[in-house]
């Protein structure tokens, strides 16, 4: 399922979708990442069926703390079956608010 958030323009600001990879579910998030874009999702009524085993940031151009806490709140099954979910490709500022906030140990980064 593929949640995004438009300006009055249509122009997307953010979207996040859970996709098929090879090793299993991947959260995929595209754009500016924020309150907006989560609450796009959850008011979607997004359901994670599959924990994701990995997050793939590459076309994340913003992250904010509440996009942060969605990341750690969708990998939370993957961690509990002993699995460190990736975080493939952060950009400087993603992976920057990843230190930051302490939250770089729940994630295994893949450049």
């Amino acid at each position: 399922m593929t949640t995004s958030i438009s300006t009055a323009h249509g122009a997307p600001l953010g979207g996040i979708d859970l996709v098929d990879g090879e090793d299993g579910p991947v959260l995929r998030l595209r754009g500016e990442i924020d309150t907006a874009a989560v609450a796009a999702w959850d008011a979607a009524g997004t359901s994670l069926d599959r924990a994701p085993v990995a997050v793939d940031v590459s076309g994340t151009t913003f992250l904010d703390c509440r996009g942060l806490r969605l990341l750690v709140r969708a990998t939370e099954a993957t961690r509990r079956t002993g699995r460190l979910p990736e975080l493939r490709r952060p950009s400087r500022s993603v992976r920057r608010l990843v230190d930051l906030t302490g939250a770089a140990p729940l994630f295994a980064t893949v450049a």
